[in-house]
């Protein structure tokens, strides 16, 4: 399979991603002390809703479109500027933009240059570096045509000691991918055990996402917390039926915050003719792995 983000840019999956990556430079950055943030697998950088792709699915409708119509007065903080993002960038390109994690890094960037927060992104694929480069090389953010397996292991341990490594793979065979980057923790981690790493992962195939997790609990790395987001029920087959993310040393009391923030979004984000969730299985943010 060919993945395409274009045709899922601004969905439910795409909206709690980045929410949780806000909520993670928010943390990390509470330090007064420089840090180094990379998104491995970068993308585009911007999507345009009104594409073909993007119209084609309508799954923006479910995302994007519904947190920013929700009334978010009383939503957790990262939800707040995570909608103030999305009008900025709408203010700065167009009103059908929807920005990829590149973009967040960016903007994280700018609003704190006091805090020295320096960001990267890697992208393997030539036509999708070559539109990253191009749309984003205005913005505080390093642009580099690479592959994130080769890539990851080159920048780490950054000189700044602290850091955030982002993950978010396109999934074509999720069996042989959820191994492929399992390894790619373990041999990052084993070489930067300090660094925060936070990998986005889809929930459609159970039985794949339950290996996922038994793989990981095997390892030896420490302090692995998932986060999961569901709209359908396992047993029904449907393209996502949820969103995860697995965060390997996340900052302190960020579970708490990932709570309050999957809490908030899923009775906004929640399909009208999909099946009742209850709680535990509609959000669920737990520690795979403690100390």
């Amino acid at each position: 399979m060919n993945y395409k983000h274009a045709y899922h840019a601004g969905n439910f999956a795409d909206v709690v991603k980045h929410i949780l990556l806000v909520q993670l430079l928010n943390q990390l950055g509470q330090k007064e002390k420089p840090f180094y943030v990379l998104d491995a697998y970068g993308g585009r950088g911007l999507y345009s809703l009104s594409s073909e792709e993007a119209r084609k699915t309508g799954e923006s409708k479910g995302g994007v479109q519904a947190i920013m119509k929700a009334d978010t007065e009383k939503a957790p903080a990262a939800i707040k500027e995570y909608v103030e993002g999305i009008k900025q960038a709408r203010f700065t390109y167009d009103n059908k933009v929807y920005p990829g994690s590149p973009w967040w890094i960016a903007h994280h960037v700018e609003k704190h240059p006091e805090t020295g927060v320096r960001g990267e992104a890697f992208e393997a694929k030539a036509s999708e570096y070559d539109a990253l480069n191009y749309q984003l090389h205005k913005l505080p953010i390093g642009i580099h045509h690479r592959n994130a397996f080769e890539g990851i292991a080159a920048v780490i341990p950054p000189k700044e000691k602290r850091g955030l490594i982002f993950l978010d793979p396109p999934y074509e065979q999720e069996h042989k991918d959820f191994t492929r980057l399992i390894d790619l923790l373990v041999h990052s981690y084993n070489k930067w055990p300090q660094g925060t790493y936070a990998l986005w992962f889809p929930i459609k195939n159970i039985d794949a996402v339950e290996l996922f997790y038994k793989k990981l609990k095997r390892t030896e790395m420490r302090r692995q917390l998932v986060c999961e987001l569901n709209i359908y029920p396992n047993d029904i087959a449907v393209g996502l039926n949820g969103t995860g993310m697995l965060i390997i040393n996340p900052p302190w009391q960020f579970d708490n915050h990932a709570r309050e923030i999957l809490h908030f979004l899923q009775p906004i984000l929640k399909v009208a003719d999909a099946p009742d969730l209850s709680p535990d299985s509609a959000t669920n943010v737990r520690w795979l792995v403690g100390e």
